[in-house]
């Protein structure tokens, strides 16, 4: 882990400069691994060449003694058999009778004839046959003695060719010198085209971190350009758009929240301030005091759960809720939330009628608090002499639902979605403000995503329905 972060702290911040880095040494890698393959092929090849002369020569020789009938002849024209090893690198030729007296010798180095075994006449040499000797230089050399008979005689002499590889090894030191050279010329090309490259290449990178830099809070409106993007980076595109689609969002909601927040506290603040100025204005009897305190205590109370409501609104938004579900009689709950709303009802003229049966999967408080805001509601809003009724069944598999429906004024369809935003109203002139904070029905679907279900209205011929739909197994997303 330490070299990991060591390595890490060395690399150069610039992708741009990374990427060319890692351009030229995988150029470099490849260079080298094609050096070390053409230096290892030339070097087979060129010790393959010098083994078949070797054996060549040998034969060569033997051909040239059957030319010849004696050996004063091979003293009397020893340019005959020297000229064949002119023009091979380091080879060497010795023509001996078999008392050991040179009748030709090739040797420019004056190097020291080893002993070699002699191959007998009649033996046709080949490649498997050389020996290895050492000549001054170090280097192990090949080469092979054998026998060729002169003529047509019964004498016979001692045929010795030798191959010094100094100048094979000294070809290849060269070689390897300049294939260095060119690894590395070819590494530092690569890695400066690398780097070209990598810039153009990461061109819409910088024109999205441009276009990314342009975004404020007065343009959350803006978008990067998806479309003048390559494939690799359009997904990135996309998810920043969808990204900044949802700070915008966020930005307007929190704005519309901060305004309507700034305007419901107005209205009892304005309350408290203007009847306690109006009071205080002039001496009043302990009645009036006792009247005012009561109306104050009133807007205190509103205050309180305007705040206790928005504290749970903000807990859920962090995953601070701790959501206890387990398996709930639906029609026990229900009937204890009605029992609480059945003075209310009868005060307001209305029936209070509940049905069904089913198991619901939920946190028990905070399924009485989603009832009770629907039917806190539905109360306000139903006509009297009318019924709000609250059914609990399996609306599906797998899900159970409460549904709570009211009589009364159709709901504007385009009102609809907006039910559940935070300090929305159906009604423009917001006269039902003092009994109303707004975040009832913000609180409800809030509720319904913590327990991963769904909260739904539907508003057609008089009747307004709210569906609440858990599912079986119930599932926290305040956290999603």
């Amino acid at each position: 882990m330490r070299l990991l972060s060591r390595l890490r702290a060395t690399l150069p911040a610039s992708l741009t400069t990374r990427l060319a880095l890692a351009y030229g040494l995988t150029t470099a890698a490849v260079l080298v691994g094609v050096a070390a393959y053409l230096s290892s092929s030339l070097g087979n090849q060129l010790q393959a060449r010098d083994e078949g002369e070797l054996v060549g020569e040998v034969l060569l020789v033997r051909h040239l003694l059957r030319e010849v009938g004696s050996e004063a002849e091979i003293r009397a024209d020893t340019h005959r058999f020297a000229d064949i090893a002119m023009g091979h690198e380091g080879l060497m030729l010795i023509v001996r009778t078999r008392k050991g007296e040179p009748l030709v010798t090739l040797n420019p180095r004056n190097e020291p004839i080893p002993q070699l075994d002699a191959l007998p006449v009649g033996t046709t040499p080949d490649k498997s046959q050389l020996q290895t000797w050492l000549p001054r230089n170090g280097v192990p050399s090949l080469g092979m003695a054998a026998l060729g008979q002169i003529g047509n005689t019964d004498q016979a002499v001692e045929i010795v060719v030798l191959s010094d590889a100094g100048y094979r090894v000294a070809l290849m030191r060269e070689y390897h010198g300049r294939l260095l050279v060119a690894v590395l010329c070819g590494s530092i090309v690569a890695g400066a085209l690398g780097f070209l490259l990598a810039r153009r290449g990461l061109r819409p990178l910088r024109r999205m971190a441009g276009d990314a830099a342009a975004v404020t809070t007065s343009r959350l409106a803006t978008r990067l350009d998806a479309d003048g993007v390559p494939a690799e980076l359009r997904e990135l595109a996309g998810e920043l758009n969808g990204m900044l689609a949802r700070l915008q969002d966020s930005f307007t909601r929190l704005s519309t929240f901060s305004a309507d927040l700034a305007h419901d506290f107005r209205t009892p603040i304005s309350n408290l301030v203007g009847q306690t100025q109006v009071t205080l204005a002039q001496r009043r009897t302990p009645a009036e005091y006792e009247s005012l305190l009561e109306s104050n205590l009133e807007e205190y109370e509103r205050l309180s759960r305007m705040i206790e409501n928005m504290l749970f609104l903000a807990r859920a938004d962090n995953a601070q809720v701790a959501l206890g579900a387990r398996p709930l009689d639906a029609r026990a709950e229900l009937d204890k939330v009605a029992e609480y709303f059945d003075a209310v009802a009868a005060d307001r003229d209305l029936t209070l009628s509940v049905f069904g049966m089913a198991t619901v999967t939920a946190d028990q408080t905070l399924l009485r608090r989603a009832v009770i805001n629907l039917l806190d509601n539905a109360l306000r809003h139903a006509p009297a002499g009318s019924t709000v009724r609250v059914a609990v069944s399996r609306a599906r598999p797998g899900h159970a639902a409460i549904c709570v429906t009211n009589a009364g004024p159709a709901i504007a369809p385009e009102a609809l979605p907006h039910l559940f935003g935070r300090f929305y109203r159906g009604d423009p002139s917001r006269r039902n403000s003092a009994s109303s904070t707004g975040l009832g029905l913000a609180i409800v679907d809030t509720i319904m995503r913590l327990h991963g279900g769904s909260v739904s209205v539907r508003s057609v011929d008089g009747q307004t329905a709210f569906e609440l739909e858990f599912p079986d197994k119930s599932v926290s997303r305040a956290g999603a």
